[in-house]
């Protein structure tokens, strides 16, 4: 009886363990990043080219004195024209510009990635950082 007893628990504790480890795989599965999408660089690629990387941190300025990525230079686009001096004096020809801003939803980099582009004829060496501040924050 009790043999019979300890076996259907079994059972029941592997019939509930069973779909547990299974959504488990499913989630850390839909965890991991997609790929960079064209213009964007992830934050492990970014960090392999070490200081020939201009950080640009097209946040708000309150964000950006409250804390950035070392090196960083604020250029977003409610500011743009004042701002434009400073990044150009920051900028090298050699140097690649990764631009970020908030994380995944915020768009503030693209824009400023394309007006870098665009406006200031700076093309080859422009990349989004995939994932934005939360990317540099998770992989501190």
């Amino acid at each position: 009886m009790i043999a019979r007893t300890f076996r259907q628990l079994i059972v029941l504790l592997a019939l509930a363990v069973a779909p547990a480890l299974v959504s488990g795989v499913v989630q850390l599965k839909w965890q991991q990043p997609p790929p960079p999408a064209a213009g964007e660089i992830t934050i492990e690629e970014a960090r392999k080219l070490g200081d020939q990387v201009l950080w640009v941190d097209a946040r708000p300025r309150a964000k950006f004195e409250r804390k950035h990525l070392p090196g960083a230079v604020l250029l977003n686009e409610d500011d743009w024209v004042r701002l434009v001096g400073p990044f150009l004096e920051a900028w090298a020809p050699e140097k690649t510009i990764v631009v970020y801003c908030d994380g995944g939803s915020c768009d503030a980099s693209h824009h400023v990635a394309r007006r870098i582009k665009e406006e200031l004829q700076i093309e080859n060496t422009v990349w989004v950082l995939q994932g934005g501040w939360d990317a540099w924050l998770r992989h501190k």
